[in-house]
């Protein structure tokens, strides 16, 4: 396969060559298929209207069509989010709460009319003007997640101009056949709009993990790409094209011999896919008798289903942000204690750790109130922003302590990096143990009390961390990333992220001696734990839980089925005595590819 490589000069699209492109892993999952174009007419609305003058008669009129405009857009909001909610999971339909928040706010709209009022411009030039301004401060936001919410802006803008000017959008909802959509960037509304029969999957030149559009298509199980630079100008509508979301990897004009190898890999994978939905009752037990509990990651209420569907042993990791995301006001004690209580329930007597709020500037909450950071990784989030609004903290503690008289709940602290935080969670804890029993409430008062160890410092420092807790979890994700000062996300640096790197296999060998030396246990909720390259090196290394995504609890029970915990030792100790992190995935690598090869196939090309 041919790189992309340079760009060098007008494409010659004449030539049918196979070209391979890199972008950013959106989405996962493979479509082959035939490209459908979408032209960007409506992307720079914003910055291409041009200033005119009007007379005053023309103000009132003016600013009734901007108004008209503004509610026709509010409804197309409401029916996006309504044809949301009613196919995807609901809180996905929140994505649209931001956008409505945008036409509801009426310093924005005054300051529109105020501008054609007495600058005598037209609406369309006053809109273009305020908006730009808006757009602009966001897009130079460092963090971003946050540059990705202008996004959203653009996209209610270019909204109401196409309804100011009664211009049609691109018609998705209707693909003439199985198509891989192609564009230089879908909006959130474009992305909820698509054929969801029809779409294979698509790529775009914009765009972020962590954008809107992204969300919906792993929502949507669509195959997606992002970020990929200076790829729409050598498209053409009809090319034929391969699109990898697992690798981030666009194929176009791909040669015989390049479609059937994924061809394979597709039918290898819906085999080994039906095998282990078989294996689901099956022990994740090593060949010499040692449990392992494969438990599942869980975003939200809604994908509780999963969680058996694929035979996990319980709940490592329920995120709770979804509950304070994308709305004016904090979730009470009772909205929280429903959501838990529905876990608890759902989990039928297995264990379900639910993780407190871990969220900061990078995850904008308009109810926790704004801020702004230079580096939001290092600031004020997860139990920091906690500790410093204690009463967020106690309304979550106490209906997570409520909602375990209904199962086996256990809670989670993340981000903790010192015994000082720590002193003041069980602190916190202790207050709102002693209000639920002086009020007669029911609660579960021995609840198993965890955090995460996440941070290098409380890495260090885990011997006096675990002899006030119950058990640790490894977000391995965040880990890696403090410890290698790596954004994995930024290209530049990214071959830096490497779970193996002996800095970190350190880390965690020294989190799992102190558990084991003070009687707790350890799991690892990170990504690596449902990557079978690095699996047998964790469980050699004595962690004892691995928590991940449903759809991946099937392979690593089929790997644990086939290794043994006497090698997994020998793999542990040979990693940390290697000197990179390249030789420590090698050893790992060897003993896969021998025991468990249609596993390990599965991550790679």
């Amino acid at each position: 396969m041919k790189n992309s490589g340079a760009k060098a000069g007008p494409p010659d699209k004449t030539v049918k060559r196979e070209i391979l492109f890199h972008g950013i892993p959106a989405s996962p999952g493979i479509a082959i298929g035939t490209v459908m174009l979408i032209a960007d007419s409506h992307r720079d609305l914003v910055r291409d209207v041009k200033t005119a003058r009007i007379t005053p008669e023309q103000v009132e009129p003016e600013i009734t069509l901007f108004r008209q405009a503004v509610d026709r857009t509010r409804e197309e909001i409401k029916e996006l989010r309504t044809r949301v909610q009613s196919s995807l999971e609901s809180h996905e339909a929140n994505i649209f709460d931001a956008h409505f928040l945008i036409v509801d706010d009426k310093m924005l709209m005054n300051e529109v009319c105020s501008s054609v009022t007495k600058k005598l411009i037209p609406a369309d030039a006053a809109f273009s003007q305020t908006m730009q301004k808006y757009i602009a401060a966001i897009s130079a936001v460092p963090d971003p997640y946050l540059r990705e919410r202008a996004a959203d802006v653009q996209d209610v803008a270019a909204r109401i101009l196409s309804n100011l000017y009664g211009l049609e959008r691109p018609k998705l909802d209707h693909l003439p056949g199985p198509r891989i959509i192609i564009a230089r960037d879908l909006t959130p509304s474009d992305t909820a709009l698509l054929d969801r029969s029809n779409v294979l999957a698509f790529a775009t030149e914009s765009g972020s993990k962590t954008s809107h559009s992204a969300i919906l298509a792993r929502s949507m199980r669509i195959p997606a790409i992002v970020g990929m630079s200076h790829f729409v100008e050598r498209i053409e509508d009809g090319d034929r094209m391969i699109i990898d979301g697992f690798l981030g990897i666009a194929i176009l004009n791909p040669e015989k011999q390049t479609v059937e190898l994924y061809e394979q890999k597709e039918n290898r994978k819906a085999k080994l896919y039906n095998e282990l939905l078989r294996e689901t009752q099956l022990q994740s037990e090593t060949t010499d008798g040692y449990r392992i509990h494969l438990a599942a990651n869980v975003e939200n209420a809604d994908t509780l289903e999963d969680v058996k569907k694929y035979g996990a042993s319980g709940i490592g990791l329920f995120r709770t942000e979804y509950l304070y995301m994308n709305r004016a006001t904090l979730p009470d004690e009772e909205e929280q204690f429903e959501v838990y209580r529905k876990v608890a329930t759902a989990m039928d007597g297995q264990p379900a750790i639910i993780r407190t709020l871990d969220i900061g500037g990078d995850k904008l909450s308009e109810a926790l109130g704004s801020y702004h950071e230079q580096n939001p990784f290092l600031g004020l989030r997860a139990v920091r922003l906690c500790l410093e609004k204690p009463e967020i903290l106690k309304t979550q503690m106490r209906a997570i302590l409520r909602a375990g008289v209904f199962g086996k709940i256990r809670m989670m602290f993340p981000m903790v990096s010192c015994m000082d935080e720590l002193n003041k969670l069980l602190k916190l804890l202790e207050e709102v143990r002693s209000d639920l029993k002086n009020t007669n409430t029911k609660f579960d008062g021995s609840m198993d009390i965890g955090l995460m160890i996440e941070i290098p410092s409380a890495a260090l420092i885990a011997d006096k961390l675990a002899k006030k807790v119950d058990f640790f979890s490894i977000g391995t994700n965040d880990l890696v990333q403090y410890t290698l000062a790596v954004d994995r996300n930024n290209e530049r640096v990214a071959h830096l992220y490497a779970p193996t790197n002996p800095a970190v296999l350190e880390l965690i060998w020294r989190t799992v001696d102190a558990a084991e030396r003070n009687g707790i246990w350890v799991g690892v909720c990170g990504e690596v734990a449902g990557d079978p390259r690095y699996v047998p090196i964790l469980i050699g290394l004595g962690v004892k839980e691995l928590s991940m995504s449903p759809l991946s609890i099937g392979h690593i029970r089929r790997l644990i089925r086939n290794v043994s915990m006497y090698d997994a030792e020998r793999l542990a100790e040979q990693a940390l005595a290697a000197e990179t992190a390249e030789e420590a995935l090698a050893c790992s690598m060897e003993y896969l590819q021998k025991k468990v090869p249609e596993v390990l196939h599965q991550h790679e090309l």
